[in-house]
């Protein structure tokens, strides 16, 4: 083979590229995926240049090998493997959680909270602090 094929130059090939990775877009999904399928059709097409007879455009020629680089990928990533499927949550381990609080602490903290933000002691209800409108109070 030789280095620079007769048929056509290099600047005919790129001419077309982003056309053509618009092309592969559509049909792959993704931008980087496209961009690596325009870029084996380029090599393919250079290794085949000199093959290329003349019958259609260079254009629907680039296309045509577009189109198979596009689908050789396609039915690779059917091949590729897949993450197996997630298992449902496993209950939490105690020895990782540590003892819970116990009821006077928990109301020493709500205590706490409610002087720092302000709230006075009967917006709680139930034991959980309940914010109500000014108006409301």
């Amino acid at each position: 083979m030789s280095i620079a094929p007769a048929a056509f130059a290099v600047d005919e090939l790129e001419q077309h590229r982003r056309e053509l990775t618009g092309y592969c877009y559509r049909m792959l999904g993704s931008g980087f995926e496209a961009d690596d399928a325009v870029q084996e059709t380029m090599v393919r097409a250079w290794r085949a240049a000199e093959a290329f007879e003349g019958r259609s455009s260079l254009r629907s020629w680039l296309y045509r090998i577009a189109t198979n680089v596009c689908l050789d990928m396609l039915r690779g990533r059917a091949r590729r493997a897949r993450p197996m499927e997630l298992a449902p949550p496993s209950p939490p381990e105690e020895r990782f959680l540590g003892g819970m609080l116990p009821e006077h602490a928990c109301a020493f903290l709500d205590t706490r909270l409610f002087a720092a933000f302000g709230l006075p002691e009967q917006s709680r209800v139930g034991g959980s602090p309940r914010i109500l409108p000014p108006e409301r109070e």
